[in-house]
């Protein structure tokens, strides 16, 4: 994940979303437009005239600005950021939505030790780092995670 997009010591919600949308290159058109809001909202945010989000409005502004919920939540609630490392996990043997095996993030694993495949941090389409499987589908290209058929 791009280290521009990880929030700043301090940064307000106003601030971060006007940082990152101008680092994509997009207007506030097109961030609402991707975001699935009102285009009002975004001015609303990035005048700090907002101060809290919706569910949809934070899931929304997450996948437009292709940063991790987490990421406006804190910023939202004032908290600090540490950068979310990628999470290794087994293309064959993931359960679409399920938890990576806690034995796929060893420091030292490279390959699944139930069915030796190699082990994934990034999607195979786009190399967007995984930082989350709560979703079967990268949020950047939309390619599934997992190979083969058993993804749907």
């Amino acid at each position: 994940m791009d280290t521009f997009k990880t929030p700043k010591h301090g940064e307000s919600l106003a601030d971060y979303v006007l940082r990152i949308r101008k680092g994509l290159n997009l207007t506030q058109f097109e961030l609402a437009d991707a975001a699935g809001i009102h285009s009002r909202s975004v001015g609303k945010i990035e005048r700090g005239l907002t101060m809290k989000l919706s569910h949809k409005t934070l899931s929304g502004l997450a996948l437009a600005l292709s940063v991790p919920v987490e990421y406006l939540q804190a910023v939202v609630r004032g908290e600090e950021v540490v950068a979310m490392p990628a999470i290794k996990f087994c293309p064959q043997c993931w359960n679409p939505g399920g938890a990576a095996d806690p034995m796929w993030g060893n420091v030292r694993a490279k390959f699944c030790y139930l069915c030796g495949t190699q082990l994934r941090a990034s999607c195979r389409n786009c190399g967007e780092l995984v930082v989350s499987l709560r979703y079967k589908f990268c949020p950047l290209c939309g390619k599934p995670y997992k190979d083969g058929s058993g993804n749907r």
